[in-house]
């Protein structure tokens, strides 16, 4: 009995000396985090000095980017935003984080949107993310797109025809459509047929739906561990989103059923799949390897189909808000294109300068990445937006706070087109010198298929503003954008969660002819 007393009096005082030891630890971290870390000095939300759970709170509610705001508003150009993280809002910062040769490298962030294998959107060495750009942008230039045209028109002309079909019994208005579905069921076929070669014809069946479904629902866990990824520490995440975690392995098996069917038709050569198979880095004469080609591909349905559809269905919920907007628009494609079939890529469609302005209003209003593109500082500390900040360090300009400072922005939350119009006076009222836009990102890493989408877009409503007139299902400016109070009620508010989704609008749609 006494050997026993003295063991378990020695088991007491080893317990007694853990905990002590962590609570001495715990006491160090908050210690240092919140008085001598580097970034103690810049304000923020109080629990963000200690843990990148704030961060990751507003990541699960959708709200990050607007969180982002805010604390802009309360603490100014400077917000420590985690531990090791510094939000800064200025256009030198933007130039400085983002810019070519910027002394900064991806965050550590970014590898949980990895499936396995690093992709140009998380690879955080420079050299070989410069090297696989060098590949994947021949599959963007503007003979690419050309190539891919008729896919997209043919995706474009599936849409037109579900229109029509739901016209009503009047024989003119359709009925109510939920075009973020309609857009996203567009964008999905679209981008899986470009990229694959595949026809999954979400548009007009319900097979294939829940495959987007999973990829918005993954999202949510996958914003989450963005924020703070030690909660994937013992799976953890898993078990806190179980449904978003099932989600992820429903993608994940619908695409390697994907990149198996098209790895086994070696014989079509109509997409991107294919080209890039073809395509070599014209410094090393180095092609990509079937794992790069894989990963490479998946990236660009996933990215693609969120920001592409998103920006689409903000484009239509603007237009319907503003009568002015949408019928110099209309005016602008119909006085260009005189039958259907003229509407192509080319500079015709380039000429119709104002709808391309209601684009870029509507990425500026309602970005899809509306949060942070973080960076990691390189060893050695460097110069970012007039302050230093020490190697090591995230840092970070918010693209949704930015793209609505009224330093660089007259009436920043108003869509007004008009601004980007360089051709008179009163465009130059409504824009500051050297405006920070910066929807798709700049400098090295901005995304390499910006041309695709922008594509998409333009094809999609010039034809669908030729072909019908549309308007929203209740004939009223919208309300229903607004989220707590974070945005106006004009805006096409987005959740966050890695892209920005929204819902709605709902419109009705008339055939003109």
């Amino acid at each position: 009995m006494e050997i026993w007393g003295m063991f378990t009096r020695a088991a007491e005082a080893v317990v007694l000396t853990f905990f002590l030891a962590g609570f001495l630890f715990l006491v160090y971290i908050v210690a240092y985090r919140a008085v001598f870390h580097p970034l103690a000095k810049y304000p923020g939300p109080f629990l963000a000095k200690f843990t990148g759970l704030y961060a990751a709170w507003h990541a699960w509610k959708g709200d990050i980017h607007l969180d982002m705001w805010r604390c802009h508003l309360k603490y100014g150009d400077r917000v420590r935003y985690g531990p090791n993280r510094i939000l800064l809002n200025n256009v030198e910062a933007v130039h400085d984080i983002y810019g070519h040769s910027a002394p900064v490298k991806k965050f550590e962030g970014y590898k949980v949107l990895s499936l396995k294998a690093p992709n140009t959107l998380t690879l955080s060495d420079k050299a070989q993310h410069a090297r696989r750009r060098r590949v994947i942008s021949q599959a963007f230039s503007e003979s690419s797109m050309r190539m891919f045209e008729p896919i997209l028109l043919s995706k474009i002309d599936r849409l037109c025809r579900t229109l029509r079909a739901q016209q009503g019994n009047d024989g003119k208005w359709t009925s109510p459509l939920d075009m973020a579905r309609q857009f996203n069921y567009l964008a999905f076929d679209s981008l899986t047929a470009v990229a694959f070669g595949a026809d999954y014809n979400t548009t007009e069946e319900q097979r294939f739906r829940h495959v987007l479904d999973a990829i918005s629902e993954n999202n949510v866990r996958l914003g989450v561990l963005m924020q703070a990824s030690k909660l994937a520490i013992c799976r953890l995440d898993r078990k806190l989103f179980p449904r978003s975690a099932r989600a992820g392995y429903e993608f994940v098996r619908f695409l390697r059923t994907l990149l198996q069917t098209r790895l086994g038709d070696q014989a079509f050569s109509g997409d991107i799949f294919s080209f890039l198979q073809r395509c070599k880095d014209p410094e090393t004469g180095e092609g990509l390897s079937a794992v790069e080609l894989s990963t490479e591909t998946a990236t660009f349905l996933v990215a693609g189909t969120d920001t592409t559809s998103t920006t689409m269905s903000a484009l239509s919920h603007y237009l319907t808000c503003s009568p002015r907007c949408y019928y110099r628009v209309a005016d602008e494609i119909r006085q260009t294109f005189k039958s259907l079939d003229e509407i192509h890529l080319g500079a015709a469609l380039n000429s119709c300068v104002f709808l391309r302005a209601c684009i870029d209003e509507a990425l500026r209003l309602s970005s899809p990445g509306g949060a942070t593109f973080w960076r990691e500082v390189e060893a050695g500390g460097a110069s970012l937006g007039g302050d230093f900040i020490p190697g090591g360090c995230e840092v970070g300009v918010a693209v949704y706070t930015i793209h609505h400072d009224p330093r660089y922005w007259v009436d920043p939350f108003a869509y007004k087109p008009e601004r980007w119009l360089n051709n008179g006076t009163k465009a130059k009222e409504q824009m500051r010198s050297r405006p920070p836009y910066f929807p798709f990102n700049i400098g090295s890493r901005s995304c390499v298929g910006k041309p695709l989408a922008i594509s998409q877009i333009m094809l999609t409503y010039a034809r669908l503003v030729w072909e019908f007139d549309f308007r929203r299902a209740d004939a009223e400016p919208a309300t229903q954008g607004r989220m707590d109070d974070g945005a106006e009620p004009s805006e096409y508010t987005l959740k966050d969660h890695v892209a920005g989704r929204g819902e709605g609008p709902i419109l009705c749609f008339k055939p003109r002819f």
